[in-house]
């Protein structure tokens, strides 16, 4: 994956997945991922929905956008999309709470006749770099 291979991931994920945000109950779309440093330091992965095209710069995601910091796609090292991901919300003492469901199948078919390689099962789609 080279730095066009993951704006082209991103802008299609956004596309078909819908927007993001960085609140599950607010989010359309939503996504994990890591980056090599992080393997190597904490093992973190952060979570979100999918960035805004906008936000997709050349080498790196735009500081402050959806996903909160800038993260420069060589080191970005594995990315897991959910087919359904869980979100829960607290306002005024009241508990809400339920899931969305993604179409992971329609994203891989997209990604596939696009050239990225990835990876899905029934309940993620995924690229893994290690």
């Amino acid at each position: 994956m080279n730095d066009g291979d993951w704006r082209m991931f991103f802008r299609e994920a956004r596309r078909v997945l819908g927007r993001g945000s960085s609140l599950p109950w607010d989010s359309e779309s939503w996504c994990a991922w890591t980056t090599f440093s992080s393997l190597e330091h904490w093992l973190t992965y952060w979570t979100s929905g999918f960035p805004e095209e906008h936000e997709l710069l050349d080498t790196t995601t735009m500081d402050g956008g959806t996903w909160r910091q800038a993260f420069q796609y060589r080191e970005i090292a594995h990315v897991v999309v959910p087919a359904t991901f869980y979100w829960e919300r607290v306002v005024d003492s009241q508990f809400t709470c339920g899931r969305k469901h993604q179409d992971i199948e329609a994203l891989a078919r997209n990604l596939k006749e696009l050239g990225i390689s990835h990876r899905k099962t029934d309940l993620i789609l995924e690229i893994k770099l290690y």
